[in-house]
């Protein structure tokens, strides 16, 4: 993460809350987590669909809607869901939260709304609660049918509706309960049932962060806001049936332990139930979703929202903790069981749910206030999801200019991931492009192609060839983007990337040379520990068969119609075509204990074996692992293999 803080002296903070945020005097807030964002879009391994909306143009207020695959003509229950942060930080398009919206859309198969509200200190409480209660009004609007937003006229059933939220936004959801119960503006809605997840209330101890977020509560911190079991209308909830989810190591967990004996006691007519995790902190779902207690938390959520008795036939004891019968719990148990385990890349499920494991967070466009790069994306074909399917897209960068029509070169990146993972909108890649673009004054091309296993190479190759037809179409001036009309000189182009993007790159040289291009010329490629591979083992792949079987797998993975490990697409040395390449410079950097150092060595030999009459120079990077510069991009020998990098593009 970049600051922009980095000239100001502390002298201009007014008040930081670590982890949190920083205020300055200016007004400005820094946040330290909570800012990255997901795209909506086609979720492919739960087919739920989600899209934003506007819900107050004024204020701000949204929401992100979800809708699951097996939504047809039935009404479908509605879930409310309210995110948490402390009242400060995230919303509903991080991608913790739209990766559990839509696991809980798809098992529970309801619609979702995931409000985003304004955020303290900016704007104190109670704004979060108003604007919540906005977002439930304006759904609620939607019950004849007549709202604004087809998807809740058509799918939501305004008669089994649920408030749900973790850490705030559960004490918001509670809140908002509070006001459906009082009747005072209540929407048309029936609400059937609340879920607090690790809820964020107040014992009535001092609390610095509350009352710097919230300076005109009432009764210090015993606000019924903020403590509920102060509230002498607790009875009043506005719901027939509610679940308190704590966790043994989070430290409100007796809040909510306390919260639950006290709508017991008030006299509330409905029925509450208690579920704790043992052995897990505060929010811990939001962090890894395929742990066991994590898919246990889930399931208890859905099965919550799947209930349909009637709570006026029970006593007033909790629900049972066995969420399902036996055979439900059976397939359920089926469901989980895993199809293919590629940690730490992703697992794949029977049921055909996809978990990616890394590579899902995405930094937004802008300008970099480091670098001054500006960046933007641009959808090339079909519909763009941001995730694994959906279309072609670019995202690009142009560094700062001092005239207003220079002409410059053009660095077209293709992202790594084992063709499986890992977008140019995650924060690694884009903070990358950022540094080249800066460095090498070039403008940036990132492309963004479908990836593995919903789109089996050679999908990635194909998009990739797309991307580059698209730049070429501005080689007149008169392509389809500004920028590149105005800035890209489409005779001096490089293509570069990491791993499987390295082995692309590969192949978009091989088809420059073999086919046409009109406008664009290819300067060099510029490999970075580029995933090749061969059915027969070479050099130290023999001393590490373990992880030479990975290999082997993770490619018949991600390309089960390839005639195996000497497939073309992945071994260059069985390419009849290589002597095709359409550049004449190409740079190759390795790491010394990568295990795919020997493939980007021996590249360099059987092109030399196979007449390649350029210069091919290789860069060797000791004491290092497969993308370190990714993963430490600040270090010294990530900088050093940059500023290879940047010559060999500047080179005459």
């Amino acid at each position: 993460m970049h600051s922009n803080n980095a000239a100001v002296s502390d002298d201009d903070v007014i008040r930081e809350f670590p982890r949190l945020f920083r205020l300055y005097k200016d007004g400005r807030v820094h946040r330290f987590l909570g800012t990255e964002t997901t795209p909506a879009g086609l979720h492919s391994p739960t087919g739920v669909q989600s899209k934003d909306v506007t819900i107050d143009p004024d204020t701000g207020v949204a929401a992100r809607l979800y809708l699951p695959a097996a939504a047809s003509g039935e009404k479908l229950p509605l879930l409310i869901y309210i995110h948490g942060g402390a009242f400060c930080i995230g919303s509903p398009f991080i991608p913790p939260y739209h990766h559990h919206l839509n696991a809980v859309v798809s098992r529970a198969n309801v619609v979702a709304l995931s409000v985003h509200y304004r955020l303290a200190p900016e704007h104190p409480l109670p704004t979060a609660y108003d604007d919540a209660w906005a977002a439930i009004q304006w759904a609620s609007a939607h019950s004849a049918r007549n709202g604004p937003e087809p998807w809740l006229n058509d799918h939501a059933d305004f008669q089994r509706v649920y408030f749900a939220g973790d850490s705030a936004g559960a004490n918001i959801a509670h809140n908002m309960a509070m006001r459906v119960g009082s009747g005072s503006g209540s929407p048309s809605l029936n609400l059937d049932g609340l879920v607090l997840v690790h809820p964020y209330f107040s014992n009535g101890e001092k609390d610095e962060l509350i009352e710097f977020l919230f300076p005109t509560r009432s009764n210090g911190m015993d606000d019924p806001r903020l403590n509920p079991a102060k509230d002498p209308d607790l009875a009043g909830l506005g719901c027939r049936r509610a679940v308190v989810m704590v966790a043994e190591k989070d430290e409100l967990r007796e809040r909510g332990v306390s919260y639950y004996e006290a709508v017991k006691k008030s006299g509330w007519s409905g029925v509450v139930d208690m579920v704790e995790t043992e052995g897990e902190g505060h929010v811990f779902h939001l962090f890894d979703p395929t742990k066991e207690k994590v898919r246990e938390l889930v399931k208890r959520f859905v099965s919550f929202l799947k209930d349909s008795h009637s709570v006026s036939t029970m006593d007033s004891s909790p629900p049972s903790s066995a969420a399902h019968t036996n055979k439900e719990e059976e397939e359920e148990e089926k469901e989980e069981e895993l199809a293919y385990d590629l940690s730490p890349i992703m697992k794949v499920y029977k049921d055909g749910r996809i978990v990616r494991l890394a590579g899902e967070d995405v930094a937004p466009p802008g300008v970099d206030p480091a670098t001054g790069v500006e960046s933007k994306d641009v959808v090339i074909s079909g519909h763009d999801d941001g995730g694994g399917g959906g279309g072609v897209s670019v995202r690009l960068f142009i560094p700062k200019l001092t005239t207003p029509d220079l002409k410059l070169p053009l660095f077209v990146y293709f992202h790594g991931g084992a063709f499986c993972i890992e977008t140019p909108f995650s924060p690694n890649y884009h903070n990358y492009l950022n540094s080249v673009v800066s460095r090498a004054n070039v403008v940036g091309v990132s492309v963004h192609y479908r990836r593995a296993p919903e789109h089996p190479v050679p999908a990635a190759h194909e998009d990739s060839w797309t991307a580059l037809e698209w730049v070429a179409s501005h080689s007149a001036g008169n392509g389809p983007d500004e920028w590149l009309n105005r800035h890209g000189d489409l005779t001096k182009v490089f293509l570069s990337g990491d791993s499987a993007g390295a082995n692309i790159a590969h192949h978009m040289a091989i088809r420059v040379g073999s086919e046409t291009l009109p406008g664009l010329t290819l300067q060099g490629i510029a490999l970075v520990h580029p995933y090749f591979w061969g059915a027969e083992r070479i050099r130290a792949e023999s001393d590490r068969a373990e992880y030479a079987a990975k290999v082997d797998g993770l490619w018949k993975f991600a390309c089960p119609t390839a005639s195996g490990s000497d497939d073309p697409l992945i071994n260059p040395e069985k390419d009849p075509k290589l002597g095709r390449l359409g550049c004449k410079r190409i740079l190759v950097c390795v790491a010394e204990k990568d295990l795919l150092k020997d493939r980007g060595w021996y590249y360099k030999e059987i092109l030399e074996r196979n007449g390649f009459g350029g210069e091919i120079e290789v860069m060797e990077t000791k004491e290092e692992d497969h993308v370190f510069h990714m993963l430490k991009p600040t270090c010294e020998n990530a900088v050093a293999m940059l500023d290879r990098i940047v010559s060999f593009i500047k080179k005459d």
